[in-house]
């Protein structure tokens, strides 16, 4: 069986997804690192110097590859993949579309880390708050994909992978 992640940046998909994995006995990718290693170029770099269509071109790709060569996988997708290029359909057709959902208050306090910028969307907010508003204007824009998610989670722990495979 084939399960695809989907949520915000910070929702937890690649920490679940590689328990999700170990779990159901899959390999586990995430498909941001499988563009970086494939690529030699961080999706940073790979928007500012190819743009945000090449990007979205090259995650399509990606995603079509993974799908042909693994019948069963956990795939941590980005944040914007189930929302461009017919993703969301294709990710429905090979296996189960999982939305994670926490509270947005969670994924702020995870995101925003002042002190070592991972997340470069969140490099210019100068607060937790401000994070947590960008968060929001981004799952305004992608909720409409996500809610045709197989499977919706609020919250979970190991136990909800047990009962959904």
């Amino acid at each position: 069986m084939r399960y695809f992640l989907l949520g915000l940046p910070g929702s937890g998909k690649s920490h679940w997804g590689k328990i999700w994995a170990r779990e159901t006995r899959n390999s586990f990718f995430d498909l941001d690192e499988v563009i970086e290693n494939n690529e030699g170029e961080s999706i940073k770099n790979i928007f500012k110097t190819e743009g945000e269509d090449h990007f979205r071109n090259l995650e399509s790709f990606y995603l079509n590859k993974l799908i042909d060569n693994y019948h069963g996988l956990v795939l941590s997708t980005g944040g914007g993949t189930p929302c461009f290029n017919e993703n969301l359909k294709l990710m429905a057709s090979a296996g189960k579309t999982i939305f994670l959902n926490p509270p947005i208050e969670d994924i702020a306090s995870r995101v925003w880390k002042p002190e070592t910028n991972e997340r470069p969307m969140f490099n210019q907010c100068k607060s937790k708050q401000e994070a947590f508003r960008v968060l929001e204007d981004l799952k305004t824009k992608r909720i409409i994909y996500y809610e045709q998610a197989n499977i919706i989670l609020e919250r979970w722990d190991e136990n909800i992978i047990k009962k959904i495979k």
